[in-house]
């Protein structure tokens, strides 16, 4: 009984702690599910906001793709404009309406609707896209917007006018005004073109690089429409005032106008179809002029975010649950977002910037100091190190100078690898000698790369560059210097040592040439300028010229010459060497004709083939058709491939060249040995003749010209045993005519015999007629 209510006791004493330690733990539970609550939401809010900052982020580089294409369009049609100054240059307003009717028959790519050429009394002269001429108008018969653009650019600036409504045309105009000046620096006139909107409206019609389609809208300072997305709800059909829509609040309007004379970018919340929106308002560096947009589409949250709201109205496991699945997710997206800033900033092999991120860099320092100059730097003969060496290997070398460039590059500067193994650097310094001395230091250190490597081939660099010479904005700077040092860097790399090359006057000259020459290469071949030279093939054994090669020179009307070196290599570039080639084709076919109808004896033209025209797969037939036209027997033309175009793919073109050969073509391998000739190209491609490159015989140093000839020696006995013609090309001299006929060369060409001359005198020289002939032999 004792025991009994002992045990009672005990029991009784024991509920008070138990209830004790029962409140201790539901309040340490419902403590941990408060923590809980609180941390799962400050993770949430974290979430969000970095989610929003991403969003934002890919927002900015959706619209930034739509503002740069306006930027390019609006920059092209300028530069084209510029060119055209430039030719009106002490030139008069008829000479101007003549080479504007020139432009607007030959169809430029530049699309303008209508050119004109204006001067402080008005507009002289002006061409519609379809001929049709107006003259001698008065500056107050322009529109505003046009006259405020000329009497603009006869203060020697070029711009663009205002979007403006011309009534004759009924539709709205966007015009480029360029200065046209004297030798002594006046203006003298204005060239300007005007250009409808459907070109920048196409670029808001189709989505970015990334695949957003965002709705955008262009707007003046005053929020007028300029353009807009096709059926976009930012700019309801019959809203004219984008700030003036019912979904503006006014104070905001007000405010965004405020903000947009200060040229500032700004957002705002409108409503928009009974919902929330933000739109972006972004200058567009011209002319006042705002893109607006928003993406009507995303609404900018992420789904987690739902997710995880719900997850908090459970209790105990479902809250622990919730917090492991947003721990989680905030590492997979932490790691997601650094792999893909990875992805959009950095190389993936070197770990350096690439090069949107090196713009982006070198755009804000360039908005701080002007006193930078770019350089773009490759490693020489880079994919033969990929082929001797090994991809691993390149791969190591890329990485050793990416690490030593890192080493070399101040604060206030950056590089990136852009691909390949082409790097850019952004070096803070206003002098030439000393980005020379800093650049040479880095080729210096770059030399030491292959003996840490422990790999025999040189690591050689060439290099452009490029000094900030003008103010320009940022992003126009940006460009201007990349395209100056890309230019440059062309004239280094010929060269087979380290060298770094400027950018200077001589080069903007002939930058101007180039550009000028591919403008003006349509209207040249529709004008024949360019003309047919022959250059004698002469057998060695008697000294007869049997054949000729067919050689393009370009005469100007002004009977200026411009060389094959100079037009070829844009030509080849743009792909208009294949029309060329075969307008080469129908001038030796019209003259062969006219030699034939006055009575001389024909013989085989050789005339070269490019790359572009031999892949064509109707090239056969056209080739046909031209000879077929002047009735000319297929045996006296005969074709010229390179040997990098037989290299490429023997096997392929084989079956091409026996298509020429059953059409009676002879078919000739041109420059062999300029290149990394191979011994199979001979044994392997059918073709009748061989022409050894001049380069043979033009080596100065004597014990590498004796190897030359060694060389050459071997090769002609090797295509004779082929049964394919020999021809040497290069004999300057009359010991190398010597030489070569005595190894056993069939033909020679060169200035020995004659520089390539015009068909006429060709005629007089070489060609007999056939009533002569017959006459000798009676």
């Amino acid at each position: 009984m004792a025991l009994l209510k002992r045990n009672k006791a005990e029991k009784r004493a024991s509920r008070p702690r138990m209830h004790q330690r029962f409140l201790q733990i539901t309040l340490s539970t419902v403590l941990i599910g408060i923590s809980l609550i609180v941390v799962s939401c400050m993770g949430i809010a974290s979430i969000q906001q970095a989610n929003r900052k991403s969003y934002n982020t890919q927002l900015q580089t959706s619209m930034n793709e739509y503002w740069l294409e306006m930027r390019n369009r609006m920059g092209t049609d300028r530069e084209a404009l510029q060119i055209m100054a430039e030719y009106m240059q002490g030139k008069s307003s008829e000479e101007f309406r003549d080479f504007a009717m020139d432009l607007q028959d030959a169809r430029q790519d530049n699309s303008f609707l209508r050119m004109g050429y204006y001067t402080r009394t008005g507009m002289q002269s002006r061409v519609r896209a379809d001929g049709t001429l107006e003259e001698n108008i008065p500056m107050e018969a322009l529109e505003p917007e046009v006259q405020q653009l000329i009497n603009y650019a006869l203060q020697g600036k070029k711009s663009a006018s205002q979007v403006y409504y011309d009534e004759g045309m009924q539709q709205q105009l966007i015009m480029y005004a360029a200065p046209v000046q004297a030798a002594n620096g006046s203006v003298t006139g204005v060239v300007a073109a005007s250009k409808d909107l459907s070109a920048f409206q196409k670029i808001f019609t189709q989505p970015s690089v990334s695949q957003s389609k965002l709705d955008v809208v262009w707007v003046d300072q005053s929020g007028r429409i300029i353009a807009a997305s096709e059926s976009t709800p930012l700019a309801p059909q019959g809203t004219e005032n984008f700030l003036s829509q019912a979904g503006v609040d006014e104070q905001v309007a007000q405010s965004a106008l405020q903000q947009m004379e200060n040229n500032e970018a700004l957002h705002f919340t409108i409503q928009l179809e009974g919902k929330e929106q933000t739109v972006y308002m972004q200058p567009f560096g011209m002319n006042g002029w705002y893109l607006c947009y928003a993406d009507t589409i995303n609404s900018g949250k992420s789904p987690i975010y739902s997710i995880l709201i719900t997850s908090n109205v459970l209790s105990g496991m479902i809250i622990l649950l919730c917090l492991g699945l947003l721990y989680y997710v905030r590492w997979a997206m932490w790691g997601s977002n650094k792999e893909l800033m990875k992805l959009a900033y950095y190389d993936r092999l070197t770990g350096t910037y690439n090069f949107e991120k090196f713009t982006q860099c070198a755009e804000d320092l360039l908005a701080e100091d002007s006193n930078y100059a770019l350089i773009t730097m490759n490693i020489r003969q880079f994919q033969y190190i990929n082929e001797i060496l090994g991809k691993a290997q390149a791969d190591q070398v890329l990485k050793k100078l990416a690490a030593l460039l890192r080493q070399m590059i101040g604060e206030k500067e950056c590089f990136c690898r852009s691909n390949a193994d082409q790097f850019y650097l952004l070096l803070h310094s206003s002098q030439e000698e000393q980005v020379r001395a800093r650049v040479e230091a880095i080729m210096e250190q770059a030399g030491t790369i292959a003996q840490e490597l422990n790999v025999s081939y040189p690591v050689i660099l060439y290099a452009g560059a490029a000094m900030v010479q003008e103010s320009a904005p940022p992003e126009e700077l940006v460009r201007d210097l990349l395209h100056k040092a890309e230019f440059a860097q062309k004239h280094a790399v010929k060269k087979y040592q380290n060298v770094l090359a400027f950018y200077d006057r001589a080069m903007h000259r002939k930058e101007n040439f180039q550009n000028s020459i591919e403008s003006s290469m349509q209207s040249a071949l529709a004008k024949q300028e360019f003309q047919l030279f022959l250059q004698p093939k002469v057998r060695l054994e008697n000294g007869q010229v049997e054949g000729a090669e067919a050689l393009v020179r370009w005469i100007r009307p002004d009977e200026t010459l411009v060389y094959p070196d100079e037009f070829i290599p844009a030509f080849e570039k743009n792909g208009f060497c294949a029309r060329l080639d075969l307008y080469m084709v129908d001038r030796t076919c019209r003259q062969l004709r006219e030699w034939m109808d006055a009575g001389y004896e024909p013989i085989c033209i050789s005339v070269n083939q490019s790359r572009l025209l031999f892949y064509q797969s109707d090239y056969v037939e056209r080739l046909c058709a031209v000879m077929d036209r002047y009735h000319i027997p297929h045996g006296y033309i005969q074709l010229e491939i390179l040997e990098g175009l037989a290299i490429e793919n023997i096997e392929q073109m084989n079956k091409t060249l026996a298509q020429l050969h059953e059409k009676g073509f002879r078919l000739s391998l041109d420059d062999f040995g300029s290149g990394y000739s191979s011994l199979n190209v001979l044994a392997g491609i059918q073709v009748d003749e061989v022409k050894f490159d001049k380069d043979f015989l033009l080596e100065s140093a004597p014990d590498k010209k004796e190897k030359n000839k060694l060389a050459l020696k071997n090769v002609v006995k090797l295509a004779k045993d082929l049964q394919i013609t020999t021809v040497a090309e290069g004999v300057e001299v009359q010991q190398d005519e010597e030489f070569v006929h005595s190894i056993g060369c069939e033909y020679g060409q060169g200035f020995f015999y004659s520089c390539p001359i015009p068909p006429e005198e060709f005629a007089q020289r070489y060609l007999k007629k056939a009533s002569d002939r017959s006459q000798k032999s009676e």
